[in-house]
């Protein structure tokens, strides 16, 4: 057996994707309560009381969401061990799209023409890349 072929295991395309959806759906609700969390901290403004900024950070909204980024990593891990990382990178990208939309709803930010006409080029690039995925 060739080094090329020595590293392929058999993959479950199914599970794979359930891996996926569950990496994207805690990956983004990190997002959310890490954003949330720094909103109610407040921005950084200096050298003076990091200290005590930083143990302000300790609070569930923050703790929560590093909870959940670190479950979504548990979950991206698992989705690598079942699908082509080729596949699983540019579909992982999804969650930009789900932040932009959830960003403009939970946080009231503003999203220009561009930030749109750049969400529907990055979509559609996920969408090619999904129709050109074949079972290994």
């Amino acid at each position: 057996m060739d080094n090329q072929h020595a590293l392929k295991v058999p993959q479950n395309t199914t599970l794979g994707l359930v891996y996926l959806l569950l990496n994207l759906l805690i990956s983004v609700s990190a997002q959310f309560l890490l954003k949330a969390g720094m909103l109610e901290l407040g921005s950084f403004q200096g050298q003076e009381g990091t200290i005590a900024y930083l143990l302000s950070m300790i609070n569930w909204k923050i703790v929560g969401g590093l909870v959940f980024y670190a479950s979504g990593i548990v979950f991206w891990l698992l989705c690598l061990s079942k699908l082509d990382l080729s596949f699983a990178y540019p579909a992982a990208t999804f969650q930009y799209v789900l932040i932009f939309i959830g960003s403009w709803y939970f946080f009231e930010e503003q999203v220009g023409l561009m930030r749109v006409l750049g969400m529907l080029i990055i979509s559609l690039g996920v969408i090619i890349i999904s129709l050109d995925y074949k079972k290994t």
